[in-house]
């Protein structure tokens, strides 16, 4: 005979988000598109290692930032609509439970990976363009083929058109560029 539902642990296992996947790749490569540019593209010094350590942890650490607060403030809304349909009379009383604690470590979850996503999508362009410092235009073009490519996975998966979504990420991808050279960031 089994244990009772209550006395049972809940077994929990890691599983990857799609939104802060999508939002973190988004974020690393258009931060290293759009603050290195113009040292990529505009023949001075190039893109060091310590250039690219810098962009892609500045990547990381407004991933977390933004992914955390964005998460926990749309669960933790979810559970006072929650409380408001459930006539109960404390505003915000589900947010002080178990209830409140799932949604802060959800939202942690979810920051964790948009953070890496980000790292990774800014460090690989970027770790290319000090590998390969004579081909000035390769970290551009791989960012871009990544958002590219990136653009048929979001396609593909919500039904659309994956063309269309490849071409308006790999356009965006060339804007932001030119609006970083440009701008002379770093």
């Amino acid at each position: 005979m089994s244990r009772p539902l209550s006395r049972r642990r809940a077994r929990r296992r890691l599983s990857l988000s799609v939104l802060p996947v999508v939002l973190g790749l988004l974020d690393g490569i258009t931060n290293a598109l759009g603050l290195t540019a113009h040292s990529i593209l505009a023949g001075g010094s190039g893109v060091g290692l310590g250039l690219a350590l810098r962009v892609a942890s500045f990547s990381l650490v407004t991933a977390v930032f933004a992914i955390f607060v964005a998460r926990y403030a749309d669960l933790r809304t979810g559970l006072i609509r929650a409380g408001r349909q459930l006539n109960l009379l404390e505003r915000g009383a589900l947010a002080t439970t178990r209830l409140g604690r799932a949604a802060r470590r959800d939202a942690l979850a979810d920051a964790v990976q948009a953070s890496l996503a980000s790292f990774c999508g800014a460090l690989l362009p970027l770790g290319i363009a000090v590998a390969f410092p004579g081909y000035r235009w390769l970290p551009v073009a791989l960012a871009v083929g990544m958002l590219t490519f990136l653009g048929l996975v979001i396609g593909h998966r919500l039904g659309g058109n994956p063309g269309l979504w490849a071409v308006a990420l790999a356009a965006a991808g060339i804007i932001l560029t030119g609006v970083g050279a440009v701008l002379n960031i770093a």
